[in-house]
């Protein structure tokens, strides 16, 4: 489908007659006016054989458009000169009545102009930036999409055994939570604004306005956050125990190329399309193009594995936009992708058992303890990987959620783990993943020696150890207000907060003794901040815990005689004698396996831009 977007401030138009494939339509709808309007030109192509799929995508890119520039309505104007490849009248109506359908139920006043009928027509463009767009919609074909969400459930107990999911119906532990969401489909709602929208605000996370929806902007502190969590999952990376090459590349991929093309069908429609000419082009959706692009023109041998390929990889998924959340759901989504290769079975259930304990490590050190929903592509992979997973399930200690995906169809994986956590809202939400891929090696070419110089494909784990770098964020929130809701502070990691300290003068006389502290603090990295402002001591105090800076302390006429701080601790809630260096060893201390960086907005309050 191809749609060309109007926004204007006036259009009218009129059904003169009809042609052969002319739709019925009433004599007394063939005049119409309409004002703040979104006019939407729409040619169905041949290729839109999924009605379903198309007319879902359509509304929701127009939707999103709609939103973008304020459109009080929508009108579906058929025309058939965007293309050349038409569809059949039949197909094209069926289509433009679910586009239709899809707006009015997103609450959006919606028109579809007669299909097959000669038409007159004026309308009047705004001419903003925004007022002329085009658009491509394409699904990729039903049967040629992994059928995810199909397929059936059962719970593994840590003894191996399989549970109906029935049985965990009226559970309301974490685990229960997962069952009912994945397996039993209760729709457990989403609040208007969740709670963690107030730390996006705080620390200035929030939609880009100018652009698509789901696609989010980070101000100084949260782009801080943003390149300190890229760091870490760069140094988780680098110190599982193999060597990992780190790339860097482009964002999209020729869709003609048949590895893309076929890895692309195997995704699923919510794809990024470019055109350039006659080309298309996808947004990656992972680095998994980029990667294996590279790798597979390397002469590697069975010596060399197993090891890793890593990027923080900016990824595009063409969410529906009334289910994008900040951080959670979004559009443009930054992924620490590390793959890494194995030369058989025994290599990668060694590694993809590392890498599990990795992931579950890593989510402990912020306080969560995951749920498992492992997916399996069938009930024949389950019986040549049940004593591996059973192994996983035992060592956790913990029942798992299985998903048994329809055999039959030609899965690149066979194993792929999603580790959830349960918010403070009680919904579930993937954070971590892993998967054992059986196929992109020959997909894409990647090939090794063996001990006798034959050419074999390896197997491929797919890992991000934290998630993405938005959801890691989240989680990091998300473990805050829980700490909030059971009365104690919500705070941030010392490693991640972006002002870990702040000084608060008295007046100015203070401001050389606490400037000297400052450089002090700032020349063993740490972030601090100097409120210099003339406003009364109790108001800084205020902000500074209004802030979440993880230390706080005043200097008056008592620090300036002595190297003694009374110093205000977030995250134990409390007041604490210590020494300068005393509040150094401790920052450093905590931040211990972190990465660093100097601070991303001015030290001194007077300075900064409100």
């Amino acid at each position: 489908m191809r749609i060309l977007l109007i926004h204007a401030d006036r259009f009218e138009y009129t059904v003169l007659e009809r042609t052969k494939m002319a739709e019925d339509w009433p004599e007394e709808s063939k005049s119409h006016v309409f004002e703040e309007v979104l006019v939407v030109f729409t040619t169905v192509e041949k290729r839109d054989s999924d009605a379903e799929a198309v007319g879902r995508l359509a509304a929701e890119e127009i939707a999103s458009v709609a939103r973008s520039v304020k459109a009080e309505k929508v009108v579906i104007y058929p025309y058939a000169h965007l293309a050349s490849d038409l569809a059949d009248p039949a197909q094209a109506v069926a289509v433009l009545k679910l586009v239709a359908e899809n707006l009015s139920r997103m609450s959006i006043e919606t028109h579809r102009a007669a299909f097959g009928w000669y038409k007159s027509f004026d309308i009047r463009c705004k001419g903003h930036p925004l007022s002329e767009l085009s658009r491509e919609i394409v699904a990729v074909p039903a049967d040629k999409r992994a059928a995810l969400g199909e397929g059936t459930y059962a719970v593994m107990t840590p003894d191996g055994r399989l549970v109906p999911v029935d049985e965990f119906a009226d559970d309301t532990s974490d685990f229960g939570v997962v069952v009912s969401k994945e397996a039993l489909k209760k729709d457990l709602g989403e609040r208007e604004e969740p709670e963690y929208f107030r730390l996006c605000r705080k620390f200035g996370i929030a939609w880009e306005e100018m652009s698509d929806a789901g696609h989010m902007h980070w101000e100084p502190k949260a782009a801080l956050m943003f390149d300190l969590i890229g760091d870490y999952s760069t140094m988780i990376a680098n110190s599982i125990g193999i060597p990992v090459y780190l790339m860097k590349g482009t964002n999209m991929f020729n869709l003609q190329e048949p590895p893309v093309r076929e890895h692309a069908e195997l995704f699923g429609d919510r794809l990024y399309v470019v055109e350039e000419g006659k080309k298309k082009f996808i947004m990656r959706y992972a680095a998994c193009h980029q990667q294996f692009a590279i790798m597979r023109n390397w002469t590697i041998s069975y010596r060399q594995l197993p090891f890793g390929a890593f990027e923080v990889a900016d990824s595009y998924r063409l969410e529906q936009s009334g289910e994008c959340q900040l951080l959670f759901r979004v559009r443009r989504l930054n992924m620490p992708d590390l793959h890494v290769l194995c030369r058989d079975t025994d290599e990668a259930y060694e590694w993809f058992h590392k890498i599990h304990l990795r992931i579950l490590e890593e989510a402990r050190k912020l306080g969560v303890d995951y749920e498992m929903l492992i997916n399996i592509s069938g009930k024949k992979s389950f019986e040549e990987n049940r004593g591996f997973i059973e192994r996983l399930v035992r060592e956790r200690g913990k029942p798992a959620l299985l998903h048994f995906y329809p055999d039959g169809i030609n899965y690149y994986w066979t194993i792929n783990i999603e580790y959830m956590m349960v918010d403070e809202g009680r919904r579930p939400r993937e954070i971590g993943t892993v998967q054992i891929d059986v196929g992109n090696a020959e997909r894409f070419g990647i090939k090794y020696a063996d001990e006798e110089g034959k050419a074999r494909y390896p197997i491929i784990l797919h890992t991000a150890i934290i998630g993405t770098i938005e959801r890691y964020l989240y989680m990091v929130f998300d473990v805050a207000l829980k700490r909030e809701k059971s009365g104690s502070k919500g705070y941030l990691p010392v490693w991640l907060n972006p002002e870990q300290v702040r000084l608060v003068t008295v007046s100015d006389k203070h401001l050389a003794r606490a400037s000297e502290i400052a450089q002090k603090l700032s020349a063993n990295g740490i972030r601090v901040g100097l409120d210099d402002r003339t406003e009364t001591v109790g108001k800084k105090v205020r902000e500074a815990k209004q802030d979440w800076v993880s230390y706080a302390a005043v200097i008056g006429d008592k620090e300036l005689q002595s190297d003694i701080l009374r110093v205000y601790e977030r995250e134990s809630d409390r007041d604490i004698e210590m020494t300068v260096d005393e509040l150094i060893r401790l920052i450093m201390e905590k931040r211990r396996g972190y990465p660093n960086r100097p601070m991303y907005f001015p030290s001194e309050l007077s300075r900064r831009i409100v």
